[in-house]
């Protein structure tokens, strides 16, 4: 069949993906709690340093991952009478000296057990083996266990060595959140300026 590109169709689906995906003025995101406090600020300055991020493979290999599993575990809960939300999004307003801001969150999977439980899934793709969890991660499911009203999330790591999870019990506390948005850190972790598209113009730039 002639006409059928489907590397094309592939990138063209993730470039409006990630443009359907643009933060709004006054909206902060979990994710922007939990990475570089400079990198929010630099993606609206130089959006063409993330753009070209956007057919990067191991980038591609993940979101194949998570949309696999996404489905995959919809498929399994659903016929043991479970709610199955994809992606669902909730947000929360706050307060600050500066003025009202929106914080948004977006879980991969969250399942409400016919008991009434409400759990999350978060999936975390990974190149090689290395000692997870990850403080980030953690923290991340931590803002949504408060956000979504979560009993836990369990954390699943895929990776070709191995696939595994951890339960995260804790919450954090909307105190917390505030302390986040009023007290930046750039970087938040000393390994994100290797991964980072802004590290060839940031002054903050980490240098181990």
């Amino acid at each position: 069949m002639e006409g059928v590109d489907v590397v094309y169709e592939l990138y063209n689906f993730l470039r409006e993906e990630r443009e359907k995906h643009q933060k709004e003025p006054g909206t902060v995101w979990v994710t922007d709690l939990v990475s570089c406090s400079l990198k929010s600020k630099y993606t609206s300055l130089y959006p063409d340093l993330v753009a070209s991020d956007v057919f990067n493979p191991p980038t591609i290999v993940g979101t194949l991952i998570h949309r696999g599993l996404e489905e995959l575990l919809k498929n399994i809960f659903e016929t043991k009478q479970f709610k199955v939300e994809i992606e669902p999004e909730t947000s929360m307003e706050l307060e600050l000296p500066s003025g009202k801001v929106v914080l948004k969150g977006r879980a991969d999977i969250v399942l409400t057990s016919p008991q009434g439980a409400r759990i999350g899934v978060e999936i975390k793709s990974m190149r090689g083996d290395m000692p997870t969890p990850l403080e980030h991660h953690v923290d991340q499911v931590k803002f949504y266990n408060y956000m979504f009203g979560l009993e836990k999330t369990l954390l699943v790591y895929v990776s070709p060595d191995r696939v595994t999870q951890y339960e995260v019990i804790e919450k954090a506390s909307q105190e917390e959140i505030v302390k986040r948005l009023l007290e930046p850190v750039s970087p938040r972790y000393p390994w994100e300026c290797k991964y980072c598209p802004f590290s060839v113009l940031c002054p903050n730039k980490s240098i181990k």
